[in-house]
């Protein structure tokens, strides 16, 4: 997300966001505030971790951990734009990877995402590009994507599932008059030849270079991190910042529903509202103009910054909401909602770990496996800031550092 953002320095500024509404009478699924079978309270057991303070390697910023079908875990370092390759044990394999703009390379490396035939790819800012490696670290190819509106196609994350290729970024094109330009945010799919397939979500950004605001509702889709697809092939996106909505697409971009569950508004934490505030101030470093920030006192019902949807390998999609990753409970790191496939809000699950869950990244890994990242929301912080971490008052930026949990 957060170098992407730093295009704001050469493109022209924001006056306007537009966001696509779904179709009207789309179906949907509710469910009430509370779920069907309650709490579950899952205990998690340390198996190994890597990375921190203590271990021989030391990460730079992990941007995304995957687990592939054998159960082996790929760590992104974003800043050495390289994948570090563990065993299900936890011991180093190799590493994946490396800076340049040749075969088995890649630049400005933002997220990563494992492929059904077993290729590990890489996704670059700009121009979006897909780079990937077969899992001994042979080149397996590097796909460039072609955007719908012509122009520059800027990557912001990648997922996906077996052939399906998933990226959220946006195209810059030419705007109604010569000093403005527009910036189309969005969710598609695209195919090897890096030609586009469909497109899930969408918002338009007008910039003018007069008169700068800096918007969280537009600059900051939701749909940027929070999606998934399960093994039927559907999309699981975000539009907004404001609905507890999640739409479930077919892969061809037909919607199909919509799940909601009640979820009344919160009031954001005013440190979580200066903390954003500095991260966007961090982007602007330098720049020859002074930013007006606009930051939602309302906060999103998801923890979208946290990649809030992940389909769980039993076909269950579990959703963090903003109240989740930061539950009162002592000893519990976050609290998930989970909804069976049929999109019915079954339960919640309660993840007792030692880490404050406002600050990590939670990745499920397999059927009775999670990662942990501590560090997570720092190194987006400093991706944010173009390498340099956001000081705030009272926080010592943590050393990434992944731990592999067993569920119990």
């Amino acid at each position: 997300m957060f170098r992407a953002l730093n295009l704001l320095v050469v493109l022209p500024l924001l006056i306007l966001g537009i966001s696509t509404p779904a179709p009207a009478g789309a179906p949907s699924i509710a469910s009430g505030a509370q779920p069907r079978d309650g709490i579950k309270h899952l205990q998690l057991e340390e198996l190994w971790r890597a990375g921190g303070e203590d271990d021989e390697l030391f990460f730079g910023l992990v941007a995304k951990v995957a687990t592939d079908r054998e159960g082996r875990v790929y760590i992104l370092d974003s800043q050495t734009c390289q994948v570090h390759m563990y065993s299900p044990e936890g011991n180093l394999i190799r590493t994946l990877f490396r800076e340049g703009e040749g075969p088995g390379e890649v630049r400005q490396a933002r997220d990563m995402l494992i492929r059904g035939d077993g290729r590990i790819g890489v996704i670059q800012e700009i121009p979006g590009t897909v780079s990937y490696v077969w899992p001994d670290g042979t080149p397996a190819g590097r796909v460039q994507l072609t955007g719908p509106e012509g122009g520059v196609v800027n990557l912001t994350s990648c997922g996906g599932r077996d052939d399906i290729v998933l990226v959220a970024g946006n195209h810059s094109r030419e705007g109604r008059a010569p000093e403005i330009r527009e910036r189309v945010n969005c969710l598609e799919r695209y195919d090897d030849e890096g030609q586009l397939m469909a497109r899930f979500e969408k918002n338009v950004a007008e910039y003018d270079f007069a008169d700068f605001h800096f918007r969280e509702d537009d600059h900051l889709p939701p749909f940027w991190f929070t999606y998934d697809v399960d093994r039927q092939g559907r999309i699981y996106s975000i539009s907004n910042h404001t609905d507890y909505a999640i739409n479930v697409h077919q892969s061809d971009g037909q919607l199909l529903h919509i799940i909601t569950r009640d979820y009344p508004q919160q009031e954001r934490p005013k440190d979580a509202v200066r903390r954003l505030e500095r991260m966007v101030e961090s982007a602007f470093n330098g720049v020859p103009f002074q930013p007006t920030i606009h930051i939602n006192n309302t906060e999103s019902p998801f923890a979208y910054f946290q990649r809030a949807l992940q389909v769980h390998e039993n076909g269950d999609l579990w959703a963090l909401t903003a109240v989740g990753a930061r539950p009162e409970e002592p000893g519990v790191m976050a609290v998930f909602d989970v909804f069976n496939p049929e999109g019915q809000f079954i339960h919640q699950a309660a993840l007792h770990a030692d880490h404050d869950g406002r600050e990590v990244g939670i990745f499920l890994a397999g059927s009775d496996r999670i990662l942990v990242v501590q560090g997570y929301m720092d190194s987006l912080a400093a991706q944010f800031g173009n390498g340099t971490a956001v000081a705030d008052e009272g926080h010592e930026p943590q050393v990434p550092e992944v731990v592999c949990y067993r569920v119990n």
